[in-house]
């Protein structure tokens, strides 16, 4: 069923791929040059959005801290809980599958950037799947700094918004976060031996950016294996 408007979807209790179709609809008009209301990213239509994607009553990523959203884990890493990232990843790759979301590199269709991270052992439009959800988990909380963080407020933290800037750099490059872990905790650890942190503060960062190497550098010989 077509919706009017965000708040139609709602009130008719639109399920997620109803709600998915909506938001992917309103941004392929506005990318056509549509003056169009982006009425699905206020706090309360994320909230909503949340919900019906089944994240818990209280798991509202629009009104929800960083911290609270992609709490560090054992690597030194932020990361999105498990279970939501896989149902962001599975409404992104519905949208991909409908042909409703066509990422590419200039011009150069992508249609295999969810491969890396869909299930292992399974298959994606004849391609073989890798299971690093781990790393689709990292990708999304990176992805939040374009949401409600740091004065630059683009997505409203909404999750597939935020997975479609994951979908935009996988297009560019399989492995931009691989890569983006180490560069980014290479900077933390520049910026610490600026502020002179304590030794036991710079061993733990050199402790992340030794796993985030090994990943790195596993992932690139994964590709290579596989070319």
């Amino acid at each position: 069923m077509a919706y009017s408007t965000y708040e139609q979807a709602i009130a008719k209790k639109a399920r997620a791929d109803g709600l998915l179709r909506y938001v992917v609809s309103v941004l392929a008009r506005l990318q056509d040059g549509e003056a169009v209301d982006l009425d699905f990213i206020g706090r309360e239509d994320v909230g909503a959005f949340c919900r019906t994607l089944g994240f818990a009553a209280d798991r509202n990523w629009a009104a929800l801290s960083i911290d609270q959203i992609a709490p560090q884990d054992e690597s030194g890493a932020r990361v999105v809980p498990e279970d939501e990232a896989a149902k962001v990843l599975a409404a992104l790759k519905t949208m991909l599958s409908r042909g409703a979301l066509a990422p590419s590199a200039e011009g150069t269709p992508s249609p295999h950037v969810l491969n890396d991270f869909l299930p292992a052992g399974t298959r994606y439009r004849g391609r073989k799947c890798l299971g690093h959800t781990w790393e689709w988990r990292y990708a999304l909380a990176v992805e939040l700094e374009h949401g409600r963080y740091h004065g630059t407020n683009v997505t409203n933290n909404h999750p597939i918004l935020t997975g479609m800037v994951v979908l935009a750099h996988l297009a560019e490059d399989r492995l931009y976060y691989a890569r983006l872990w180490v560069m980014e905790t290479e900077g933390e650890l520049f910026n610490a031996q600026l502020e002179h942190k304590s030794f036991a503060e710079l061993r733990e960062i050199l402790m992340e950016l030794q796993r985030a190497q090994e990943h790195r550098n596993q992932r690139i010989d994964e590709v290579l294996a596989h070319a």
